[in-house]
């Protein structure tokens, strides 16, 4: 049995892994990227980015998500607004179209229990004690890429 030189076996074995790594990565589903912030200041019309995830109990908390890389045709963005203490509070299900990049904004308004805004003017957290603390927003696109971000509510 005739031995390879090492070169030509090198460019060789080089040359069968370029194929086989390019025929994956055509195959293969990429998975597009997920970038949100948080919100609950306003200008013209729309949110606008803040440095703060501290909101208070009467802010309406926007989430602007950036979907980046997707592939065309249709997606399915799911999310979930989780209080402190670990109740899903809202629950979003957006189907929708798109290519490349979208953007989706979504937000959460908490709404005091009933009566409560009789006693609010003297203290504005009455009625609001399960909404104060850490929340998550866990976003998922077509079941697959995930994000999670963290937020405090302070009344």
């Amino acid at each position: 049995m005739k031995s390879c030189p090492f070169g030509l076996c090198r460019l060789g074995l080089r040359a069968i892994c370029a194929l086989l790594l390019l025929g994956t990565i055509s195959v293969g589903k990429a998975d597009p990227s997920i970038n949100v912030w948080l919100s609950a200041e306003f200008e013209n019309g729309w949110p606008v980015e803040s440095n703060s995830n501290r909101f208070g109990c009467n802010d309406k908390i926007y989430a602007v998500i950036d979907l980046l890389e997707l592939e065309g045709g249709a997606h399915r963005l799911q999310a979930d607004w989780t209080d402190p203490g670990g109740k899903i509070r809202e629950h979003v299900d957006y189907p929708f179209n798109g290519a490349g990049s979208t953007r989706i904004t979504i937000w959460l308004k908490l709404h005091p229990p009933k009566g409560s805004a009789l006693f609010s003017f003297f203290n504005p957290a009455m009625g609001m004690d399960d909404f104060i603390g850490f929340w998550e927003l866990a976003i998922r696109v077509d079941d697959d890429t995930r994000f999670n971000t963290e937020f405090e509510v302070l009344c």
